[in-house]
């Protein structure tokens, strides 16, 4: 291009007859879009030397009989690069005149030759003569924005712009990018906010709604805006969504799956929690690994909540049963929280009046975010969650909650209620079992002792030396629970002999000595911890250190640990007890015996700390004091 002139090596011109007897000539060529579609027209095109305007200015030219181009069009001119119509590549736009309006103008050829039109009717006109017949070996077909036309159509439509001055005009590229940035701005959040399949709908509906409106607005106004760069941004933006729809998906499913990974570790931890022989990897032997599962049980209301708070990056939270009357109960909490603060969130939440309470403010130092919301919620029945200061973690990535952190917590909180239930359950259990045991022991006592009281001295003085020895606060607490049934099996002993007050003869002596046996018989194949313990002590407790003792006639540390316990126990209490048989005897007499009995009939260790506990045993026939 030269300016607004368009140059060319050759030319291809009409026969020379037309030529000679042409007044003027004038090209005919189109410029095409890039979207393949014709609209616009070079003004001028240079051949070598010889320039030539479009056919359609130079008819116009004649039609208004200037002598000079340049006189109509003073893009010609050195000074002037634009003018209403004309582009500063020196092409124009055509506005297309729709076939309705072409056929008021076309006469087929045939006509003009038998002379089939009315008189006159081509006076004063410009007359444009080309080829429409369909399907031609050389039929001139050029794409436009109202379909593909024939090239005579299409420059009658040239023609007839010229003759108006009806040309399109194109919108200025600022207007254009402001349009563009608008648009941008506007229907950006609208893709994001779409589901893949409402973005898909809004990406076609904008396209075929930005195509009728361009094509609308040229009709209409003879204004041309060119659709394919907001089509390259709806695209881009459709295709921007997709990836971030596609990241997103990737992302949920990853975290997803993390999710449900935490949330079987977290379920297996709970459960744990109710089958602490998977965390304390002990045997079951004489030293009853379940000794730490009592504990753990007790301590599952407490240890469940911070393993829940620990799984969602959370500092402090309890759970609350709300009662009727605007009252509550804390079920268990964990963490840095009061129970005059957990009184005011409860007060906030009735207040408030809602399923859900998120609060993500600084309440205070300690509350810096705060969620409430319902784990269980039946009618007449309610338990709440009250978690507090949430941080990052594989649940979430911030530090507020939100209503996309519900769902999980409800479930894994739901997990803990029921642990924490279960073990609940299993600490009524073991009481209501201990209360058997002790109502049993007392029975039994009854039939050779004028109280019970002795069963509680006996467990207190075999805790005394458990404790002494160095044995757990569990199994300390384990000994003390399982000794009043030590002489369980003397239910089976007659009374005549159990009660005689007199020298037993050896066969009514063989008898007495049966007593353990049966005793451990009684109490054998019981899951029960405690009486798996008492099975134990029934059956040693008469064992003696240098295996003088029965049943079994055992020896030193052969002897379980609770059967030599229970044996000093036991001796030290019936020593120092009224029986029907004898008088009691002075503690000192009893403490010397058993000082003299050290590694004869008791284990020495426990002997000499027993021994050496005279102010706890005091203490302890203090509290226990017949009558």
């Amino acid at each position: 291009r030269d300016g607004v002139f368009y140059l060319t090596e050759e030319l291809r011109s009409s026969t020379q007859e037309f030529n000679s007897a042409a007044k003027s000539l004038g090209h005919i060529n189109t410029l095409v879009d890039r979207d393949q579609v014709i609209r616009r027209v070079p003004s001028f095109i240079k051949v070598k030397s010889s320039a030539y305007p479009h056919l359609s200015l130079e008819m116009v030219r004649l039609y208004r009989g200037e002598k000079e181009i340049g006189n109509l069009y003073p893009i010609l001119s050195a000074n002037t690069r634009r003018s209403s119509f004309f582009r500063n590549d020196g092409s124009i736009y055509v506005r297309i005149m729709p076939p309705e309006v072409i056929e008021k103008y076309f006469i087929p050829f045939e006509d003009v030759l038998e002379g089939r039109y009315p008189e006159g009717y081509f006076n004063k006109k410009i007359v444009l003569i080309g080829q429409t017949i369909v399907g031609a070996k050389n039929a001139d077909l050029i794409p436009t924005p109202l379909g593909t036309q024939f090239g005579v159509i299409f420059q009658s439509s040239v023609l007839s712009s010229a003759l108006s001055g009806h040309y399109i005009y194109r919108l200025k590229p600022s207007i254009i990018s402001l349009g563009i940035i608008t648009t941008g701005m506007i229907t950006g959040p609208i893709f994001l906010s779409s589901g893949v399949i409402g973005g898909t709908f809004l990406f076609l509906s904008l396209s075929g709604l930005l195509i009728f409106f361009s094509l609308s607005l040229m009709r209409t106004s003879g204004i041309f805006l060119d659709a394919m760069p907001f089509l390259i941004l709806f695209f881009s933006m459709y295709l921007c969504f997709l990836i971030y729809s596609l990241v997103n998906a990737l992302k949920k499913l990853f975290q997803r799956e993390a999710t449900l990974k935490v949330i079987q570790d977290v379920e297996k931890e709970l459960t744990d929690t109710l089958n602490p022989s998977e965390i304390t990897g002990l045997s079951g032997d004489i030293l009853f690994s379940g000794i730490e599962e009592e504990a753990l049980i007790k301590q599952t209301p407490a240890f469940t909540m911070r393993t829940l708070l620990a799984s969602l990056g959370i500092e402090a939270g309890a759970f609350i049963h709300l009662l009727p009357g605007k009252k509550y109960q804390v079920i268990t909490h964990y963490g840095d929280i009061l129970p005059e603060e957990i009184e005011r969130f409860v007060d906030e939440y009735n207040r408030e009046n809602t399923p859900v309470m998120i609060k993500n403010r600084a309440d205070s130092d300690k509350a810096k975010s705060l969620l409430f919301l319902p784990v269980i919620s039946l009618p007449t029945f309610k338990i709440l969650g009250l978690f507090i200061n949430k941080h990052p973690s594989l649940f979430s990535r911030t530090q507020s909650f939100s209503k996309d952190d519900i769902p999980i917590i409800q479930t894994l909180s739901l997990q803990a209620i029921l642990a924490v239930q279960n073990a609940r359950l299993n600490i009524a259990l073991k009481e209501t079992q201990m209360e058997s045991i002790f109502r049993l022991s007392v029975a039994i006592e009854y039939r050779d002792r004028e109280t019970g009281i002795h069963i509680h001295r006996v467990s207190e003085y075999a805790a005394l030396i458990a404790k002494n020895i160095g044995l757990s606060s569990s199994e300390v607490e384990l000994i003390r629970s399982a000794m009043p049934l030590h002489d369980i099996g003397k239910i089976a002993i007659p009374d005549h002999i159990l009660l005689k007050p007199g020298k037993l003869t050896p066969e009514e002596r063989e008898i007495i000595e049966q007593h353990p046996v049966i005793g451990a018989r009684m109490l054998e194949g019981s899951n029960s911890l405690i009486l798996k313990a008492a099975e134990s002590i029934a059956l040693h407790h008469h064992e003696r250190y240098d295996g003088s003792g029965y049943p079994f006639h055992l020896k030193g540390t052969s002897i379980p640990i609770y059967g030599r316990i229970a044996a000093i126990a036991d001796v030290f209490d019936a020593m120092t007890s009224k029986r029907v048989y004898k008088a009691p005897s002075e503690i000192e007499e009893a403490l010397s015996l058993l000082r003299k009995e050290a590694g004869i009939s008791f284990d020495p260790v426990m002997a000499k700390g027993f021994v050496e506990s005279r102010d706890e045993i005091l203490r302890i026939q203090e509290i226990y004091r017949e009558g």
